[in-house]
């Protein structure tokens, strides 16, 4: 299962630059998400040459993939001098906010589609 990561400042605009890489370093440390943490270009508009916008691409296949994710998510934001948060996406359009201190709702829909992914429903 792929998760897409985007980062937002207070404005809600994009961050990339040494907000991005600095997450990624910080979520690339930890043992469970260590070779499952991808940098991918975003697609561009019509009319775009490109985008110049990055994500991070994450692979869960497990639980624990899954609860180091949620755990150092909220960590890292709150330690960010700036404001910012994550929006994570799956890849059915399902989408959560994470903020430092609104884990729960991410939890709940990465969970949701863990659960989903290993159980797909029965025709």
């Amino acid at each position: 299962m792929k998760v897409t990561l985007r980062l937002i400042d207070e404005t809600g605009a994009e961050t990339t630059g040494a907000d991005f890489v600095a997450i990624r370093k910080q979520l690339t440390q930890r043992p469970e998400l260590r070779g499952y943490v991808d940098v991918v270009r975003g697609e561009a508009e019509n009319g775009e040459m490109g985008s110049g916008l990055e994500l991070l691409l994450v692979g869960i296949g497990s639980g624990g993939a899954l609860t180091a994710l949620i755990t150092t998510l909220p960590a890292l934001l709150t330690a960010r001098r700036s404001p910012t948060s994550v929006e994570i996406t799956l890849a059915d359009g399902r989408s959560a906010k994470v903020t430092a201190d609104s884990a729960e709702d991410a939890r709940a829909l990465l969970e949701e589609a863990l659960r989903d992914h290993l159980n797909p429903p029965q025709p």
